[in-house]
């Protein structure tokens, strides 16, 4: 996330300014014009073995994104996590790999004339609210949030308390030549009007959101894999009673509603769901969150050694 727009959409009304900051862009639809931004900088990264990488989606820096946003949120007044839906994720990698193959970074497509809210009724995210951060040339995921969080806007959007959900887009291209076109700072058109000679290399894409009638649960703040089978758990809303059950087990019996609580996942190591069911009067809602549990305190071995070979061999814990 280089040069980073940020965008900001509390309804479908589109009210308009931009923001050029940083190494990142912003494009924030609720702020005046009138209001003083950082001026617009861009980096060049420095060639190195990761810049060879095959053209790619890189899930593993989505999956580290959305757990730097929780981190962040916590260490920011332990705000609720957000929860990570692929509806959004979707439309954040649909950005990112449209802004590296075709040489734009800006929050409206140059091509298309499509803009954030439009790539997200597109992925079928029917929203409330929604927020945008766009970047490139970050080489990790740790630097991009850094540059998100040390521009204004951008972590207003990392840190609002509007959003319940988000996804990631990283696009990494192997053969970027550069030559960007972008928008100056204080031009809400969608004809660019500014040219950055690259190659940068790796697009990002951060969208935020909220849908009133989805009440998400998230476990262990979307951490994604975890080596115990006891989490936290977050639950959106302000309802009467809930209920909780692992995969297809049984439903516990309605319990007073916690926004925080704590909970033991299956046994046995691999993907773990947790339903989730709220009451409140005549509205029942439900969710659903999973995590990957990679428990090493139990260890299989056989005459001394180590194996994963379960069958007729006993179970010791080191």
């Amino acid at each position: 996330m280089i040069r980073s727009h940020f965008f900001s959409l509390t309804s479908a009304a589109v009210l308009g300014a931009t923001l050029l900051c940083g190494p990142a862009m912003g494009f924030d639809l609720t702020r005046s014009m009138t209001e003083s931004f950082p001026p617009a900088i861009g980096i060049t990264p420095e060639d190195n073995p990761t810049n060879a990488l095959p053209d790619a989606v890189d899930l593993s820096f989505e999956d580290q994104l959305i757990e730097l946003v929780n981190q962040e949120r916590w260490a920011n007044g332990q705000l609720a996590p957000l929860k990570r839906i692929d509806l959004l994720d979707t439309s954040s990698e649909t950005h990112s790999t449209n802004m590296a193959a075709r040489n734009f970074v800006m929050h409206c497509d140059p091509d298309t004339l499509t803009m954030p809210w439009d790539r997200m009724n597109a992925a079928g995210y029917n929203y409330t609210s929604a927020a945008e951060n766009i970047a490139w040339g970050y080489p990790t995921p740790v630097d991009v949030m850094d540059g998100w969080m040390n521009s204004q806007f951008h972590r207003a959007n990392i840190l609002s308390t509007t959003y319940r959900e988000m996804g990631n887009g990283y696009f990494n291209q192997s053969g970027d030549q550069g030559d960007i076109r972008t928008l100056d700072p204080f031009t809400t058109s969608c004809t660019p009007n500014s040219f950055n000679n690259g190659p940068f290399f790796r697009y990002w894409t951060q969208n935020f959101g909220k849908r009133s009638s989805v009440y998400p649960v998230v476990i262990d703040r979307e951490t994604t894999v975890t080596e115990s089978r006891d989490v936290d758990l977050y639950i959106y809303g302000n309802w009467s009673e809930m209920r909780l059950q692992n995969e297809n087990g049984v439903w516990t019996d309605w319990l007073p509603f916690a926004v925080n609580s704590t909970w033991q996942l299956s046994s046995g190591n691999g993907t773990k769901t947790l339903n989730a069911e709220m009451r409140g009067g005549s509205t029942v809602v439900s969710a659903s969150d999973t995590i990957i549990l990679e428990d090493t305190s139990e260890i299989l071995f056989i005459d001394g050694f180590e194996s994963g070979n379960t069958s007729a061999w006993s179970t010791v814990t080191p």
